[in-house]
């Protein structure tokens, strides 16, 4: 079955364009020059094609026109030895200024994105290619030669080559030009885009073109309506440029614009990114940190809850048993809300659990964490801290406060406040000064501390204790989960902290 093309369907081929990498070429006229006058004196030439399979250098005799030499014959200028350790040191010199090019080229584009650092070769040269591309395709669709991007230097008088099409590299060698007397580059930057169709039009330049061709287009490239540099378009053919022509440079030089601001951007979305991974993981190990409710001695059921408005928390709460065989309680909460003030609580809890391997009383406890807290900063980690003592035999306790953590003691008849939470947090001076005491907890009787944001969430002492006093009636062993399905309904506007001790 053959399938037979219309006749109004034709293919029509547009002008050959030259590619970039011919134009690229003739970046190393230098280097095939010098392998020219390298065969011409010593009688023997590189083997090209070989020498793109393997990477080993091979030689075969020069040929020119004035003589044709035999393998055998002794006529050529130097041995053959001499010319292979010739032609590998010379081999690898070219290399070498192909390799220094090259990373010139990179570091143009890392300078002319305004960017910092951009991560790798690799997105150096991607940067790279795709502004020579675009400058490629400018040039083709205004009928020019070559292409030059010119970037404005901070104080806006110099313009330096940070990108070149069908001009030798060696251009961005060249040191920046000034501002000031450049005609095209002014009128560009005013007026977005000027076309010139013959920059010596009545015998005088006064273009001040910085590359020596017939005509050409120079088009402003700005970023936030602000100009960065130029983009010139050259030709040495007499073009008449139009609307099209100047519309076309001016794309041009808003997407060179475009890919200079994502080079720019794209570091600091990656800095954000890594920036947010480790505020999760802060907050991951945060919840992860917490312990679960669980019955911490024979007739002891311990439970804590924290709920957060921001991505991470700045309280925590924690029990143990202690080697003495005292039950051991703890809440805290930062002052600051930021994630300071959550490192700060990381410190205190640091603290904490590294002098609970010893004997202490509640009012040593509070007083080497304040040191802590002081050592570790400038005494800016204001943190409050309520901190128990509980003997498990008889339920005889003792507590240390600092801060705005509020506690009571509820029973089935009613309750009874424990601490306030209106004494100066942890950090306040460097003495610390806690709020002491000793109460005893009963059987059917509920520990409950709590931080501020509970109360200006809406819960109030009265309610809380009402709550309490009512589980407490109906035996309900898990008197958090109670208070904390009354507050669902509340806006969570402040960071709520909870922990109660049952005594069953």
């Amino acid at each position: 079955m053959t399938k037979t093309i219309p006749s109004y369907l034709r293919l029509h081929n547009g002008p050959v364009s030259v590619a970039a990498s011919t134009k690229r070429e003739k970046d190393n006229q230098a280097i095939e020059s010098f392998w020219q006058i390298f065969g011409d004196a010593t009688g023997w030439r590189i083997d090209k094609p070989r020498r793109q399979i393997d990477s080993q250098i091979n030689l075969l005799p020069a040929v020119n026109s004035d003589r044709v030499s035999d393998p055998s014959d002794d006529s050529p200028s130097i041995t053959k030895p001499n010319a292979q350790r010739l032609a590998e040191s010379a081999t690898a010199l070219a290399e070498q200024l192909i390799r220094s090019r090259e990373m010139l080229r990179r570091q143009e584009m890392e300078l002319a994105a305004r960017a910092s650092i951009l991560s790798g070769a690799e997105a150096q040269t991607k940067l790279a290619d795709r502004i020579e591309h675009i400058l490629v395709n400018a040039a083709e669709s205004c009928g020019c030669e070559s292409a030059a991007i010119y970037l404005l230097d901070d104080n806006t008088e110099l313009l330096k080559a940070r990108a070149v099409y069908g001009l030798p590299i060696s251009r961005l060698e060249d040191p920046p030009r000034e501002l000031q007397g450049s005609r095209g580059d002014l009128e560009a930057l005013v007026r977005t885009v000027v076309t010139a169709d013959h920059f010596t039009a009545g015998g005088i330049d006064t273009w001040n073109s910085p590359e020596p061709f017939r005509g050409g287009i120079c088009a402003a490239i700005l970023e936030d309506s602000i100009p960065i540099g130029t983009l010139w378009l050259f030709t040495d053919e007499a073009v008449t440029f139009g609307k099209t022509h100047a519309a076309a440079a001016r794309l041009a030089a808003s997407a060179i614009a475009s890919e200079l601001s994502r080079a720019v951007s794209k570091p600091q979305t990656t800095q954000q990114a890594a920036t947010v991974g480790s505020l999760h993981d802060l907050t991951e190990w945060q919840h992860l940190s917490l312990p679960i409710g669980n019955e911490i001695a024979p007739g002891f059921q311990a439970d804590g809850m924290l709920e957060s408005p921001r991505s991470h928390a700045t309280g925590w709460h924690t029990w143990d048993i202690l080697p003495d065989g005292t039950l051991m309680m703890a809440m805290a909460e930062s002052v600051d809300a930021s994630i300071r003030g959550s490192i700060g609580s990381v410190v205190a809890r640091s603290a904490l659990t590294a002098h609970c391997g010893y004997r202490h009383s509640p009012q040593q406890m509070l007083q080497r964490i304040c040191d802590t807290l002081w050592q570790t900063n400038s005494g800016d980690q204001l943190t409050s801290l309520l901190y128990f003592h509980i003997d498990p035999e008889t339920g005889e306790g003792t507590f240390a406060s600092a801060g705005t953590i509020t506690a009571m003691i509820s029973s089935r008849y009613g309750y009874r406040p424990l601490v306030d939470g209106h004494t100066e947090p942890l950090g306040s001076h460097i003495d610390a000064r806690p709020l002491t005491g000793s109460f005893s907890l009963l059987n059917a009787e509920t520990l409950l501390c709590f931080s501020g944001g509970m109360l200006a969430d809406g819960a109030t002492q009265s309610s809380l204790g009402d709550r309490l006093r009512a589980c407490m009636a109906e035996s309900n062993c898990n008197p958090l989960a109670a208070i904390r399905r009354d507050l669902a309904g509340k806006p969570l506007n402040h960071e709520r902290g909870a922990m109660t001790l049952l005594r069953l």
